[in-house]
């Protein structure tokens, strides 16, 4: 597994996660309480359909990505809690704002440090496994054991005897 397929799961998590969340309390920031639970469902359906689809899709840049998902929960939010009116309002728009820009750094932040871990790591691994050179290794001959003329007759040269028995 390489390092983009780790990003591009990384970045449909983060804005999946983050479109539903900051999506569901900028609407409970503009009416004043959450959604019913099966609204919250389909807002988390929806997330994890937008992670998916960006995880599908790489070289899709996080921005676009992240207002993408804030414009389907939003919608997916207004069609059905019924209050058509508050299609956007100053709370809600300034909470749609300060997630995506929270979700931003975070989705950049944590892209650099996957980057540096995985560049340690294969820097780490290419020197623990990399030969030493520099050294000379000096192999001393051990001097050579006459045999017996018998054992080299019959063609047993080595000196191991019967098991050991109690």
């Amino acid at each position: 597994m390489n390092t983009p397929i780790r990003l591009s799961r990384l970045r449909g998590a983060v804005v999946g996660g983050t479109s539903a969340v900051t999506g569901a309390l900028a609407h409970a920031t503009a009416q004043g309480m959450l959604p019913e639970t099966s609204v919250l469902l389909m807002v988390g359906a929806a997330a994890v359909a937008v992670g998916i689809g960006v995880r599908a899709a790489p070289s899709v840049r996080a921005l676009p990505a992240l207002v993408a998902g804030q414009a389907l929960v939003h919608l997916l939010l207004v069609l059905t809690s019924g209050h058509h009116h508050d299609l956007f309002t100053a709370p809600m728009a300034v909470m749609h704002t300060a997630g995506t820009i929270a979700a931003l750094l975070l989705l950049c932040g944590a892209e650099i440090l996957v980057r540096a871990v995985s560049a340690l790591a294969v820097r780490a691994s290419s020197l623990r496994l990399r030969p030493r050179t520099g050294y000379a290794a000096v192999v001393v001959p051990a001097p050579p054991q006459a045999a017996p003329a018998a054992l080299v007759f019959l063609g047993a040269v080595g000196r191991r005897g019967p098991p050991f028995s109690v």
